[in-house]
């Protein structure tokens, strides 16, 4: 035994590059090299293959905006007639650039970007060595990760909108996007040691936001050809860098374990195509505190099986934490897009409208992705499963009705139409909460069908079918609201479509089978 270890002081030990060491060490006689070859050839062709067809739809996106901004577009339909022509360029993008920022912070935030992983917090967190010797080479691979997918991500969005940067523009805006993602990966791995040194909770989150809003601006500066924007980004992130690894160390342990199961979970899930396990694996911890209004909610009783079941859903359906931020935050999001990118043509608004649905539906089926996971529970209530379902889906429905007559109500405000368009939203609402428990309770994904090969590859039919389940539901239901969104009224037979669509939709919550 040292003196240091004796003495209860961290040592330089690296068990996480003493345990890399060994496995490459076991696995160095069992590796060919020309499996490592045809391994890579594949991958490279792969890239290669998805990057022309990428790029080729790109090219076709930019030629369609530049066609729509030329001349000869003002008479041209649109949804939401309004015209912020005080906003200067590019601020939809702008926005747009601003909320990814913000959704990696938050999503980073809860995988924990300092974790490990169960079994090794609980024989290295315990070691007497000092841990920034090992949480600093994975968080260092994920700062690099996060660059690179920062930096793609980035390069359709600027080569589409931004018609006048040129390619040098481009990557720099690129590079400097990248960089704005590593210091919003960052900020939340400053906030894991809140309560240590760092505030947290409200004033921690909203120094992050006010630095990733200037990050957005100087993203959109550096495509402009601005070299400074560039240095700044760098400080920024070099600055965060230096102030993580002084206070890895005040990182509790639990929170390390935390972020290392939430990131195994959601890494199984997507491995697997299980897009409800990674909702589950990102939800949040019910409250459990109790209070005078639920207590005489409970007291008053129920007549029926059907009563009580209902009762005990809208109890959980309001204590699920996070239930409006996300629907919201997006309905802002889409506002704010629909406002300040201009006079856009009506299918390209009536693309982001279904978009921002497609988004919001998934976010109130989160009580019924929790009760999914163990249907026995539901076999033994004195209820049909048909019964069931319709209880389970009562609470989105009327969440999703207020949410999507409120979304219509503000298009009408901005001149999208007659005001017969809101009771057209409510009614698609009953769809979209439909749309959302169907989600909730689709299949899981069937691994033992063989793929069918197309010109493509392989394609995991199976898979996605699965995947599809939920979404067919939101489409049908979205149909008549996107009609008469576009026609700019609502004639009685499409009230009928909406309501026949939307009892369509509930219908088959009800009825379908899991596999």
């Amino acid at each position: 035994m040292t003196l240091s270890e004796a003495a209860g002081l961290p040592t330089e030990f690296n068990p996480a590059r003493y345990s890399r060491v060994a496995s490459r060490e076991h696995r160095r006689g069992s590796v060919r090299v020309r499996d490592v070859l045809l391994d890579a050839y594949a991958t490279l062709l792969g890239v290669a293959t998805i990057g022309a067809l990428a790029g080729g739809l790109v090219l076709a996106m930019r030629n369609e905006v530049a066609k729509a901004l030329g001349p000869g577009t003002g008479g041209r339909r649109t949804i939401v007639a309004a015209d912020w022509s005080a906003l200067p360029d590019g601020a939809a993008v702008t926005v747009l650039l601003f909320a990814v920022l913000a959704a990696v912070m938050a999503g980073a935030r809860k995988l924990g970007p300092v974790a490990v992983a169960s079994a090794e917090g609980y024989w290295w967190l315990s070691l007497p060595v000092d841990r920034r010797s090992f949480l600093a080479g994975p968080l260092l691979r994920r700062v690099g990760l996060v660059w690179a997918g920062g930096a793609v991500l980035y390069l359709p969005v600027g080569f589409i909108t931004d018609l006048q940067a040129t390619l040098e523009g481009q990557f720099l805006g690129a590079a400097v996007f990248g960089l704005a993602a590593v210091c919003a990966l960052l900020v939340s791995a400053l906030r894991q040691s809140a309560g240590n040194g760092f505030p947290g909770g409200v004033s921690g989150a909203a120094g992050g936001l006010v630095l990733l809003a200037v990050l957005s601006f100087f993203t959109r500066l550096a495509a402009a050809g601005e070299l400074w924007p560039s240095a700044a980004a760098l400080a920024a992130v070099v600055g965060l860098w230096a102030l993580v690894f002084a206070r890895m160390g005040a990182i509790p342990g639990r929170e390390l374990i935390r972020g290392g199961g939430v990131s195994g979970h959601a890494g199984a899930a997507l491995y697997l195509m299980d897009t409800n396990e990674l909702g589950r694996a990102f939800a949040g911890t019910p409250r459990g505190r109790t209070t005078s209004r639920a207590r005489r909610w409970y007291a008053r009783g129920s007549r029926t099986p059907f009563g009580a079941l209902l009762r005990a859903d809208a109890t959980a359906f309001l204590r699920t934490p996070g239930t409006w931020a996300r629907p919201v935050l997006l309905l802002l999001l889409c506002l704010t897009v629909l406002l300040s990118a201009g006079q856009q043509p009506a299918p390209l608004q009536l693309v982001i409208i279904l978009l921002t649905v497609c988004a919001v539906v998934p976010a109130l089926g989160a009580l019924a992705r929790q009760t999914a996971v163990t249907p026995g529970l539901d076999a033994l209530l004195p209820l049909s499963p048909a019964l069931v379902r319709l209880s389970r889906t009562a609470l989105p429905a009327a969440a999703l009705v207020l949410w999507s007559a409120g979304f219509c109500a503000v298009l009408v405000l901005l001149g999208a139409g007659s005001p017969a368009l809101i009771g057209l939203g409510a009614l698609a609402g009953v769809g979209f909460g439909a749309a959302a428990v169907r989600g909730a309770y689709r299949p899981l994904p069937d691994w033992t069908a063989p793929p069918t090969e197309t010109v493509f590859g392989p394609v995991p039919s199976a898979q996605t079918g699965s995947l599809a389940q939920g979404l067919d539901a939101i489409l049908l239901a979205a149909v008549p609201l996107l009609l008469g969104l576009f026609l700019g009224y609502v004639p009685g037979v499409l009230l009928l479509a909406q309501a026949g669509f939307s009892a369509v939709c509930v219908l088959l919550v009800m009825y379908s089978r899991s596999k």
